[in-house]
This record gives C-alpha cells, structure tokens and sequence, in this order.
C-alpha cells in the first residue's frame, strides 16, 4: 500500500482538528504562542452565586481551544469565539477565588491569564437590579464603567457595565441601596436610597466626560432636611406642600461649586429637552458659582410662584407614598441623585372630578445622531443655555418619545402616561398635571399637552404603544399610538468636495441621502451657502430676496402604500415651509403629472444633486472661497395605521428646538470649503 507522504498526513491532521474545533491546520514549525485575556463578572459574588467567564484570546494560526479553570479544578473548554463560561459558586466558599484561562493553539503552544473574584459573606436575595449607564441623558452607552452596590456599610456587588452599557446585579435581599459608577475620565454618578424588593428594578446611571480628568469622581453628600434645617427629610408625610432644605455635607468630597440642584416627585428631574412636559412640576436651582463653600438650596416650600405644579397630580386624600428625587451636578459633572421617601397628602378638587378620555393621543420618536449640551442639566457659568457647546455623545445615539394629546373637558387630578412592549399590557412611565385646553390642531406638533418620555428601556427598531389614562374620581384612558424609534441618521455631503478648487460658478451640490438604510419614508433637508469675504449667502432652500429664510429639501424615495406612497423606485423632491413650496422631481408623478426631475436622484448610489441653477440664486463669483454646510438634516417615518402622520424623526442637525418638528437642537457638524475657478 502507497504511504501517505508527511504533508498529506498533516493536512489530514488539520481536517480532524477543525471537526474537533480547532480553527486553523496547524503550520510546520510554529512556536508562537497564543494571547489571552480573562474577565470574571462579576468581581465580587455571594456565596451560591454565579461568576461569568469571558476569555478573549488570538494566536498566529489559531485558537484550538480555551480551558477555563477554578484553581486547578478544570470547569469548562470552548472552541468557538466568544470563548466564555458560567461558574456556581460554592455556597460554602468564602474570601477570594482564583480563576484561569488557558488559549491552546493546534501545535501546542499555550498562554494563560488569570482573574480573582472576591466572595462576600452577605445574604442572597431575590432582587435585581438592572441598568444603563451612558454618558448624557439621552447619550451614548458607556462600557467599562464600574458599577458598586451598598447597603448599610456592606458591598454586596461589583459588576462592569457591558458594550451596550447595560448591567445586571442580581441576588440582593429586600433593603435600601447605594450605587456608585466610575470610569477613569469620565465623571461620577452617585444613587443614594433605591429600594430593592424581590423583584427587578431599574435604573440609568449618567457619566458624562469629566470637566478635569485628575479631579475627583465623587459626587456631592448632601444633607436632606425639612426647611427648619433641622428635621429629617425622609419619611415625613406633607399635606398640599412639601418643604425642604437641600445642603452640602461638611465632609461632601466633591469638586465645588455645585452647578445646579434639582427636585422633583416621582421622576428624576433633568433638561426640559428631553425630560420635560407641558405641565412641568421641576424645581431647580443654581447656587452662587463663586463659592467653595458646602452649598446649600435655602428654605424651600413648592408649590410656589416659580414652580406651581410642583404636587399636582400627585398625592391623595388619604397619603400616597412616593420618592421626592433630588438631583445635584457639581463643577466636574459628577452626579449626587438622591431618592427620598415620603407621603404625600393632597386635598385638590380636582381628585373628585368626573374625567373623560383624552383625544388624539400621538407619539414621535427621536433618535439623535449625537448630543450637545441642550441634553443636559446645567450650562456653563456666563454662557448661553441655548448654545450647543460640542457633541456629548460621539459614538451613538440617543431616543426619546414625546407623547402629545388633547383635552376639552374638566381638568383631571392627573394625566398618567403608560407604555407598552407588545400593545396590550401597559405600565406607568410618568405623571403630570392634569389640565385642560379646548385648543386641539391637527398638527400632532402642537396639540397643548406633552410628556417627554426618555426611559433608558428604549430602543431603535422596537414598537413602543402609549396611552395617556385621565385620573380624578375615576379614570379613563385615550386613544393607543405607536411609534418605532429610528437608527441614527448619517447623510454626507458629497460635493463640491471639502478644499476643492477650480468649482463651476453655477455648481451642482450633491447629498448622500440614506434614508432608506434605517427604514425611515423621507429626508429633509437645508444647506447653507456662504460666501468666506464677506459672509454673504443663502439657505436652500430659501427666498433668495430674504436673507437666511429657512426651508426644507423633502426627499423620499419609494417605499410604497405601507410607507410614503411613492411607489417603491421611484422618488419625489419638493419643498416645505416656504411661503411657495416647489414640487422639483416626481417620477411617479405623485404631486405633479408632469414628472419633473429638476433635482435628480440617485437611486442606486442613494443621492440627491442639487443644481444651483434650479434655486434662483445667481451665479457665484470666480476665484473666491465658499462654504456650504448642513444647516438642518433628519430623517422621518410615517405611521399609515395612524392617518399617516409622522411618526419618528432621526436628527442629524437641526438649528433650534423651538423650530418645529423637532424639538431639540443638533449643531451643524459638515462643512465643506470650495473655490470657484474662474468665469
């Protein structure tokens, strides 16, 4: 018989070690060893608990296998990336527990890494704590940031925040607890008084990027008293006002001065942009700046003047226990969030009033590309609070849903605003005022009532279902809407190019307009153009006889009769919020029979080109720098089950949150400089 020669055999050797797992045919000579790297979450466990192994490894060749070993005692092998594995911890086991990881190549070679996991002594429980951390109110995850839960003087976990910045601390007993995260770089954020039953609360945890990196990450101690100074805050019943005195502890080891304080019942108080509602209940208030001194709020009593709704729509006759939430930034942006316990009695009218439904219940999704400051709960000391000031969350998006309705008839105690995950069980995400407008437009942008819901639990691609429930003597529920957050939107300009030179006097600009990656129905869109002598120039769309006067390029490619109605490869460009909007390119003939294609679209490369001669602006002056930039960009969805209204927004940029439909504010952040040639 014809012996098989050595490279045959090691070929051969190669198939049996990919059946058995192994990723590469191992290669004559290699004598490198592999790289490997454990984690072990989380870093502290309770006797019974689980530990999770996650070992990241890579080699030359290939990754064989990685053994996962308890001390010597061998757990578990994986073959396939992630490699990865769960422990039981002993319930006897106590002090520290040694873990490794074990990378094996197909020839041989090995590298280990290790891991120690401390045990506390403890008692399991059934709670469980879930939460986010990210880096604004509405901003990107943060991953890697270190999350410690206390109670009463004891650890009882440690976990480490994952990729989508989600993390998970389970088997803790019913009691009171303390949180902490922190990631080098980023600011502290410090929960005091989260109640922990036998169920799964949760919680969102913010990091924004630390003012000054060196300085320390905690968050300011308070001292919580009634407005006398004197009388414990926590667990005092009030009837129809609520006072309180909010004061740095002396031995408070955060970075001073304090920026603001917050407070509010039953939601944690933030930026009206995205925590806002039409019948705001918010105190806040900014201490002096020019003091390093322990801050301190004062003797406050709410209801008052400034802040009216503070109780309404919460409270009963009888004391209804609710958090009064008191939230407190200091200069390097580490957060204090303190819940209070209390009972609160309210003797209003409007507790016995008969209510009827709200009407015309809608919710919009915004997704936004990236933050500025507008997202947060204090400006800087001198400047405007209704200037951006930078991207607060570069690597992701954030979403919120505004919910807005209508109501005519008698004011209810309350408005209590319910989600659904799957449009048939609901749950309450917030409450406000009850109130009453005989005002209702059809445009959902204006309806007189608005609750902004910025509940980490939300999600791009994921159909959330709301209604609003009126409550007084009885209750009764609104219409159901629905919305589906969109992904972030990312449109490019395309040309002229950025430090172009020689351009036509009469260019084309051409926009990336990717719309139909994320799934929305529509793209709106304005550019400015300016001249860099004199800072002359034009919005387009616009008036060209009236100077910055701001309209929307709207571009929708078909998506058919679920979507825009345009039949799908198809596309339509007009205008909107002109006095005289234009109807540019309709190749189904949708809006103007005579299927223009003025502003040509690409519907393979997924462009929209611009020609300057279609806008009425005259030609540009030779030899002379330029700049065009995008004023405004977002994305849209509409909703046909619901009168096709719009029904989610994606913002890139967008100039002021007072500019309907959206309302936030996104800096510009693409601009693109050219220099004409010559005539």
């Amino acid at each position: 018989m014809k012996r098989s020669s050595p490279l045959a055999l090691l070929a051969l050797t190669g198939l049996l070690l990919t059946a058995c797992g192994g990723s590469e045919t191992p290669q004559p000579g290699d004598t490198t060893k592999p790289t490997v790297t454990l984690t072990a979450s989380p870093s502290s466990v309770q006797p019974g608990g689980t530990v999770t192994l996650t070992a990241t490894a890579s080699d030359n060749v290939g990754i064989f296998k990685v053994s996962f070993y308890r001390g010597t005692t061998l757990i578990n092998e994986d073959t396939t990336a992630p490699y990865t594995v769960t422990d039981t911890v002993d319930g006897a086991a106590s002090g520290t527990l040694s873990y490794r990881a074990v990378a094996s190549d197909a020839a041989g070679n090995s590298a280990e890494a290790s891991a120690t996991v401390s045990v506390t002594s403890v008692p399991l429980g059934k709670g469980v704590i879930q939460g986010i951390v990210v880096d604004q109110n509405i901003g990107a995850p943060v991953a890697g940031s270190t999350i410690t839960v206390m109670s009463g003087g004891k650890t009882y976990s440690t976990v480490t925040s994952g990729a989508d910045g989600t993390f998970n601390a389970p088997q803790l007993p019913a009691g009171t607890y303390d949180l902490q995260a922190r990631k080098a770089g980023l600011a502290g954020f410090d929960l005091h008084g989260l109640v922990v039953t036998d169920g799964t609360v949760k919680v969102r945890m913010i990091q924004p990027p630390a003012f000054e990196t060196s300085a320390t990450t905690d968050g300011a101690k308070l001292v919580l008293t009634r407005a006398d100074g004197k009388t414990p805050l926590a667990d005092t019943t009030f009837t129809d006002t609520v006072d309180f005195k909010i004061t740095g502890a002396a031995d408070s080891n955060h970075v001073g001065p304090v920026r603001v304080m917050y407070a509010q019942l039953g939601r944690t108080p933030g930026s009206g942009s995205v925590a806002g509602s039409s019948l705001d209940g918010k105190w806040f208030f900014t201490p002096q700046q020019d003091l390093l001194t322990p801050p301190t709020s004062g003797a406050v009593t709410l209801p008052s003047a400034e802040t009216p709704n503070f109780i309404k729509g919460f409270g009963s006759a009888a004391g209804e226990k609710l958090n009064l939430e008191v939230l407190v930034v200091d200069y390097n942006y580490n957060y204090s969030l303190y819940l209070v316990p209390i009972t609160l009695k309210n003797t209003a009218k409007e507790a016995a009033a008969t209510v009827t439904a709200p009407k015309n219940a809608a919710a919009i999704a915004y997704t936004l590309k990236q933050e500025g400051s507008w997202t947060q709960p204090y400006s800087l000391p001198g400047a405007d609070a209704t200037t951006p000031i930078g991207d607060a969350a570069p690597n992701g998006s954030g979403v919120f849903v505004e919910l807005r309705w209508c109501n005519a008839d008698a004011a209810p105690f309350a408005f209590d605003i319910e989600r659904s995950a799957d449009g048939t069980t609901f749950n309450k995400v917030g409450t406000v005022a009850g109130g009453t407008s005989a005002s209702c437009p059809a445009n959902q942008l204006s309806r007189p009532f608005f609750y902004r819901d910025n509940s980490a639990d939300l999600s791009v691609g994921k159909t959330f279902t709301y209604r609003v429930v009126a409550r007084g003597a009885n209750t009764a529920a609104s219409n159901t809407t629905q919305t589906t957050p969109l992904a972030a939107f990312t449109p490019k300009l395309l040309a002229p190019g950025d430090e172009t030179t020689g351009v036509s006097l009469t260019p084309t600009f051409v926009i990336g307009s990717p719309q139909l990656a994320i799934g929305a129905d529509g793209a709106g869109y304005n550019l400015q153009l300016r001249d860099l002598y004199n800072l002359n120039g034009y919005n387009m769309p616009g008036n060209p006889a009236v100077a910055n006067t701001l309209g929307l390029f709207r571009v929708e490619e078909g998506t058919g009769d679920a979507g825009n109605g345009v039949a799908v490869g198809q596309t339509l460009v007009y205008t909107s919020g002109l006095t005289k909007n234009t109807v540019y390119t309709d190749t189904a003939g949708v809006l103007d029979k005579s299927k223009p294609k003025r502003l040509p679209v690409d519907s393979a490369a997924h462009s929209v080109s611009i020609p300057l001669t279609e806008l009425g602006i005259p030609a540009l002056q030779s030899l002379r720098p330029y700049k065009w930039q995008m004023y405004a960009g977002y994305a849209y969805k509409y909703l046909p089950a619901e009168g096709n209204r719009v029904s989610a927004y994606s913002v890139y940029a967008w100039p002021s949150s007072t500019t309907q439909p959206i309302p936030a504010t996104r800096p510009l952040n693409q601009n693109f400089d050219f220099v004409t040639g010559q005539k």
